[in-house]
């Protein structure tokens, strides 16, 4: 997927319900499991986007190699032309092109999608 900033927000999400655990509360409570469950899912991630402590052969639990023909990152481009696309380095852990996020500007290379970020006939929820 391509990381876009629109001018107005296209979905919700409410964070804080009162007296509702959050998902990584709900994890540990469900499922018995908590931080194991979630250290799992994280090495999985980290392995797909290449962190260099989750190659191949640091791999301490083979098992986040299951499906990931299935639930994989896709064959549309590279990798490592998605993370320059969006600035992110894995290697050095830190974030380099965040200007279409904090300035709402277009990213480089999606200039068709332009009037997604024009904020002129932009109306608010009250």
């Amino acid at each position: 997927y391509d990381m876009y900033s629109p001018a107005q927000a296209v979905v919700g999400h409410m964070y804080v319900r009162k007296h509702k655990p959050k998902f990584w509360e709900s994890t540990a409570r469900f499922l018995h499991t908590g931080a194991a469950l979630e250290d799992f899912v994280l090495e999985r991630i980290k392995y797909q986007l290449g962190y260099p402590e989750s190659a191949l052969d640091m791999l301490d639990d083979w098992s986040i190699l299951d499906g990931l023909e299935l639930y994989g990152l896709g064959k549309d481009r590279k990798l490592k032309d998605y993370l320059m696309s969006v600035g992110i380095d894995v290697v050095s852990k830190e974030i380099f092109r965040t200007g279409w996020c904090e300035e709402g500007r277009v990213p480089a290379g999606f200039e068709q999608y332009a009037h997604l970020y024009d904020t002129t006939n932009m109306t608010l929820p009250k």
